[in-house]
């Protein structure tokens, strides 16, 4: 047996390592949290980022319809204006106003799709956001709790002599009925 100084130093032993442990694993709990909360906020800012973009991109592109718009019925109202002082009407003029409307068309086509496309890749930075945040909390360590078995087998198992073994031993063949073994515990293979 240990002497009562050997079991006061294990128990001393014993509850620091596992108190240790314990504190270790509440700051890995509250380390983790920080880190949590942490990629939600940048996601959010992310977030709130490409919301702000969107906006603006919307804002730009009907603007941009708007003055487009605009332009092509002063082209038209210049085209009218310019045949009826040259005496000019019919298919001609007819023509030409068709024209600056295609054109305006085209432009406007072309326009809704360079908006459409903005919009896709803002998408695309929001779900890369997602991602980010998900990937920062996955990634995080897990949380080791202490075990006080393990950490009593490791405390303990310093303690323990090879007279305490033997005794242990004895003990065991006395209790299934074995006669003890000289020289230590002998497996069959051993000779």
């Amino acid at each position: 047996m240990c002497s009562p100084t050997q079991g006061a130093m294990a128990g001393l032993q014993l509850g620091s390592s596992y108190m240790a442990q314990k504190g270790q694993a509440e700051m890995q709990e509250l380390s983790n949290e920080a880190a949590r909360e942490s990629a939600q906020l940048a996601y959010q800012t992310d977030k709130n980022i490409l919301i702000r973009r969107r906006q603006e991109e919307g804002e730009a592109f009907a603007q941009s319809n708007f003055d487009r718009q605009r332009r092509a019925m002063e082209l038209e109202a210049q085209a009218n204006v310019a045949a009826g002082e040259a005496g000019v009407s019919g298919i001609s003029v007819d023509r030409i106003t068709r024209d600056i409307a295609r054109q305006s068309g085209e432009v406007g086509q072309r326009a809704k799709k360079s908006y459409e496309n903005r919009l896709a890749a803002i998408d695309d930075q929001q779900a890369r956001a997602i991602n980010t945040m998900m990937g920062r909390m996955a990634n995080l360590p897990p949380v080791l709790q202490p075990n006080l078995l393990a950490t009593a087998l490791n405390v303990g198992s310093q303690y323990i002599t090879d007279e305490m073994i033997a005794k242990a031993d004895a003990w065991i063949d006395k209790k299934t009925g074995k006669k003890p073994s000289k020289g230590g515990s002998k497996t069959s293979g051993d000779k």
